[in-house]
């Protein structure tokens, strides 16, 4: 399990830089909530296959995808929810909060993400490594 939480920090990673470079790109022709609505569907998609296959080692389908779509909205709303927490009751600022809710959401996320894409015999014999 140890070796699929890197793999999971070194896949998402990489997923981050990558789409936020295109966002950099984008956004010098396009308006900025498109650019972003662009990249967050090429980082869902980027990040289903690689977490599917890279980290997890399970079998991509469609029962996948949607369940791995809706698990991010669902962190959406966690992370919102805890950045409007944290800057109107904690009183941080912006950046911390976001911050808080990413320390929050990492462990969720990993957890989420390998219940949805895991082949339950890849589940198991990585619970044993």
């Amino acid at each position: 399990m140890l070796r699929q939480g890197l793999r999971f920090l070194l896949v998402g990673g990489f997923n981050t830089g990558f789409t936020y470079g295109i966002y950099c790109l984008l956004v010098i022709w396009w308006h900025p909530q498109l650019a972003w609505l662009t990249v967050v569907a090429i980082g869902l998609a980027l990040g289903f296959y690689s977490h599917t296959r890279l980290v997890f080692n399970g079998r991509l389908g469609h029962r996948k995808a949607v369940a791995y779509t809706l698990m991010h909205l669902m962190l959406y709303a966690l992370s919102s929810a805890v950045i409007f927490l944290a800057m109107h009751f904690a009183h941080v600022g912006p950046r911390v909060a976001a911050a808080v809710a990413i320390v929050i959401n990492l462990p969720i996320n990993f957890v989420l993400s390998r219940r949805i894409l895991s082949d339950p015999a890849s589940a198991a014999q990585a619970t044993r490594a």
